[in-house]
């Protein structure tokens, strides 16, 4: 066995390990192929052409171009619960740190939103405090006197944080972001994608004058209803969401999401609780 190295954070983080050079370049030189235009080389594409076809991806489904443009991230400070849906998008590869071979002696566990910003002696952070330290001593003792960790960790709570590395293409990136960046998916989905979009836009590449590319991809990410014009979740089993009464209201009305200047990022980015209603006939369909 191995000892897992120690989390820096109790908050998720993404490291941008690569991501395909000349990103918008590379996939109009296939876009352009639709035309008719054979370009051999990505440097050949003008910033004027590669501006337009990502303007034209976000209109169409003919969007297999995005699928060459790859991304690989490190995230770490994220739950094993976050990793387990994480892994149900079937368009990426994944290599997990192993709770099977290696101990995590310290076992982090995130704290869920509804305890973030208690006090140490509030009750429910007691419990939770209370329960977390007796799971952590216990499988301690275990693994010193000789359990396998495979076995081991049978014990440990599901937001035990872990750490993941993610690989996919521009385009199911995209679409992911749709169902996760909705308030029908939990909190830390939109925690996680802060900071992917961040790296992104961070993303520093030579030379300096290509870096409008990534600046660009990053403001690709959007709960599906930005990108779909409506609400995609109003089955029985659907959660409340605390826009999707205006959303409702832009698409009898056909506005564009363009112009939805009513409904601000933070309203659902920011706010854990945009999914729970908290007065009288808000959870109302």
């Amino acid at each position: 066995m191995w000892l897992a190295e120690p989390q820096k954070t109790q908050y998720p983080t993404a490291t941008l390990i690569s991501m395909t050079e000349r990103p918008l370049q590379v996939m109009a030189a296939a876009a352009e192929l639709y035309q008719g235009r054979v370009v051999r080389n990505p440097d050949e594409v003008s910033e004027e052409t590669a501006r337009r076809w990502y303007k034209e991806m976000a209109l169409t489904k003919l969007a297999a171009p995005m699928e060459f443009v790859h991304i690989h991230f490190l995230l770490e400070g994220v739950t094993r619960a976050f990793t387990h849906q994480l892994v149900r998008q079937r368009t990426a590869v994944y290599v997990q740190e192993s709770l099977r071979f290696a101990v995590v002696e310290d076992m982090p566990v995130g704290v869920p939103p509804s305890l973030a910003g208690l006090k140490d002696d509030d009750p429910p952070m007691v419990v939770w405090s209370d329960a977390v330290d007796n799971v952590r001593v216990a499988y301690n003792r275990l693994i010193a006197a000789g359990m396998p960790a495979e076995d081991a960790r049978g014990l440990l709570p599901t937001n035990t944080l872990t750490r993941v590395h993610y690989c996919t293409n521009l385009r199911n990136l995209v679409d992911h972001a749709g169902n996760r960046l909705c308030t029908q998916a939990q909190f830390e989905w939109r925690l996680v994608w802060a900071r992917m979009i961040e790296a992104i836009r961070e993303y520093r590449v030579w030379p300096p004058s290509q870096q409008w590319q990534y600046e660009a991809i990053s403001e690709l990410f959007k709960p599906v209803c930005f990108q779909i014009g409506r609400c995609a979740f109003k089955g029985t089993a659907d959660r409340y969401c605390s826009i999707r009464s205006r959303v409702d209201e832009h698409e009898k009305h056909g506005t564009s999401s363009a112009q939805w200047e009513d409904i601000r990022t933070w309203e659902w980015l920011a706010d854990p609780t945009a999914a729970r209603p908290t007065g009288p006939g808000e959870a109302s369909r």
